[in-house]
This record gives C-alpha cells, sequence and structure tokens, in this order.
C-alpha cells in the first residue's frame, strides 16, 4: 500500500497547477480579439456620433432660415407676387418678405436673427421659393423646371432649404439635409 502511496505522491508532485502553453497561446488570442472588437466598435461610434452631429448641425440651420421666415409677409407689400428673390442692393437684415429669400445663398450660414454664424463656414444654406397650389401641395416641386411660374400669385409658397458641408475648402461640398415647408398669404 506504502508503494502505492509514494508512486501517486510522486505523480502529484510532477503535475503542477497552472496553465500550460497551448491554454495561455488560446486565452491570448481571445482577450486579443476582444480588444481588436472594442477598438473597431469604437471607431464605429465616432463616426456615427460624428455624422449625427453634423446631421443635427444641419437641421438647426434649416430651422434658422424657417424662424427667420417666421411673421413675414408671403409676397412684397408694394412689388406684390411679381418679385422673387431680393431687390437689388437688398440684404438678408433688409428682407422684407418670404419671397424675397429666393435663391439666397448663405456661406457662412445665417442664425434665426439673420446673423452670419461664423463658426460653421463649412455649411451653406441654398434657398428656393416656389408657388404652390393651395388644393394641390404636392404639384410644382422640381426646382429646375416648374410648373407654376414664379410671378403666378396661388396664395401659398414652399420654401425649401438645401444645406450643404464642405470639409475643407478644396472638396466639394456635399448636400447633408433637405427640408421644405409651405407658408400661405395671410
Amino acid at each position: 500500500m506504502q508503494a502505492i502511496w509514494a508512486k501517486h505522491r510522486r505523480r502529484r508532485c510532477h503535475s503542477r497547477p497552472g496553465f500550460t502553453l497551448i491554454e495561455a497561446a488560446l486565452a491570448t488570442v481571445i482577450i486579443g480579439l476582444g480588444v481588436v472588437s472594442m477598438m473597431e466598435l469604437f471607431g464605429a461610434c465616432t463616426t456615427e456620433n460624428s455624422t449625427a452631429n453634423g446631421q443635427t448641425t444641419a437641421m438647426l440651420l434649416a430651422s434658422n432660415i424657417r424662424e427667420a421666415m417666421a411673421g413675414l409677409p408671403l409676397y412684397d407689400p408694394i412689388l406684390g407676387n411679381s418679385a422673387f428673390g431680393p431687390q437689388i442692393g437688398q440684404t438678408v437684415g433688409q428682407f422684407t418678405n418670404v419671397t424675397a429669400f429666393d435663391g439666397s445663398q448663405f456661406s457662412p450660414p445665417i442664425d434665426a436673427a439673420r446673423s452670419t454664424i461664423p463658426q460653421l463656414t463649412q455649411y451653406t444654406q441654398v434657398i428656393s421659393v416656389m408657388p404652390v397650389d393651395p388644393t394641390q401641395l404636392s404639384v410644382n416641386t422640381n426646382e429646375a423646371s416648374p410648373t407654376i411660374a414664379k410671378a403666378t400669385y396661388t396664395g401659398a409658397v414652399r420654401v425649401r432649404v438645401h444645406i450643404y458641408y464642405q470639409r475643407t475648402p478644396t472638396m466639394k461640398a456635399s448636400e447633408v439635409f433637405t427640408s421644405d415647408w409651405i407658408v400661405m398669404d395671410r
């Protein structure tokens, strides 16, 4: 019996507790894959966060135009519906009606008080104002080829704001957001 006990004790002495080389290598591979996956996740989250920030800024810039138009009459009080776009020499601060914004482009963009926002020079606001039939709001949506002439009085217009973003001055600007709404004559 003592011989069996001594043999068993000798075996226990030779087997040490711990990891084998294969187990250690496998654990290193598993942890390494986890770390690499987390780094890829952080990179994707950073990219998505940057995109969301740009979209939020673009939506704010479009709503700034809407706020700048709030309270203005639809047409020029003197010229009526025959004048779309700013009059000669007229600045954005002098716009007295919604249709005066037609064809305007602001870079740097403007805020709701019509002041420029110099920190956002990469963004451009482009505005178009087109008459629409109040009973058929889906008509006259093509800015390049309108079906209703601008001088036609309909009592309603569609204001469309395109927001462009240009990462660097040498890059081409790309459209990041478009918003439109209907303004009715009072």
